[in-house]
């Protein structure tokens, strides 16, 4: 599916807004864990934006978003919206397994495959057009929420426009965390940020704003520093936040392989985060299953 639109990036503004209203609590089949999954792909043109020359590639005036939408196929709903962050050199599919876990809570996930970023349809690169990611995040998110009020034949209905999450992998990661928690580019319509395997202090201007945040941090982090990213979160990190450490893990692994033992506790622990914030549910089975699996996961 093509659509074309355009788009301005939120204005800097010297305070955040606040959150949208708490969410009232679900009880419906929204709450289950293994609704039936169905995947789709879109193209999005953002129209009022470019994508800049980069290496070989000459550019173009538009820029071109593909996008993977894992949903319920219950028709159920309508869903909250997580909105997720792919990191550098690669797509959505990438995290299949963990979007599709998600998504089989009762969520609309929504991955756009980011340009450059991802090494589509040059680079990949994360330094050249990094401050027009944040612009693909709520571009992405305001396309999908007009598709859901429009009756789209798959997302029609579906999304609940007062339940927006956001959340990211490494330099994905990093994005969601701008989009929910940074002066000037924070998107009124997020309640809540998860951000996998990434120092979240790396020249960002944090600005606390009262929505809640969840930060995974691999103790064997190939490109992360596990002491500097912990500490960076103690430092400054206002609540509601919360840091957990994955215990002998590496960047990627608990993130994106089924295979890897902390995977199912970072999928179930995502989603404890996400009813609670999202859904109005109890905060206790989020807690428990952290300290629930103490040779995989900890509060730091």
């Amino acid at each position: 599916m093509v659509v074309a639109v355009g788009f301005v990036a939120t204005a800097c503004a010297p305070s955040p807004p606040g959150p949208p209203p708490p969410p009232e609590p679900i009880t419906s089949i929204d709450t289950a864990r293994d609704l039936a999954v169905g995947v789709t792909d879109y193209l999005f043109t953002d129209t009022s934006r470019g994508v800049p020359e980069y290496g070989g590639y000459p550019g173009e005036d538009v820029r071109t978003i593909p996008t993977t939408v894992w949903y319920p196929a219950e028709r159920g709903g309508p869903y909250p919206l997580v909105v997720f962050a792919h990191g550098f050199g690669r797509d959505a599919w990438f995290y299949e397994a963990l979007l599709e876990g998600i998504a089989s809570a009762g969520y609309v996930v929504v991955a756009p495959t980011i340009p450059l970023l991802s090494g589509f349809p040059a680079g990949p690169t994360d330094s050249v057009d990094w401050d027009e990611h944040y612009g693909d995040l709520q571009f992405v998110t305001s396309t999908v929420l007009d598709l859901s009020a429009s009756g789209d034949p798959i997302l029609g209905g579906l999304i609940d426009p007062q339940r927006i999450a956001v959340a990211g992998h490494s330099d994905g990661a990093l994005l969601a965390f701008g989009d929910g928690l940074e002066a000037g580019r924070t998107d009124a319509r997020v309640r809540a940020v998860v951000a996998y395997a990434a120092f979240l202090g790396g020249g960002a201007e944090y600005q606390a704003s009262g929505r809640a945040l969840l930060h995974f941090a691999s103790e064997h982090d190939e490109y992360n520093p596990f002491g500097a990213t912990v500490g960076w979160d103690h430092s400054v990190l206002e609540d509601p936040s919360w840091t957990v450490a994955v215990w002998g893990a590496n960047h990627a692994g608990p993130y994106t392989d089924p295979g890897d033992r902390a995977f199912a506790a970072v999928l179930a622990v995502t989603v404890d985060f996400l009813d609670f914030q999202l859904k109005a549910q109890s905060w206790a089975p989020f807690t428990d299953d952290v300290d629930g699996n103490p040779d995989v996961l900890a509060f730091v």
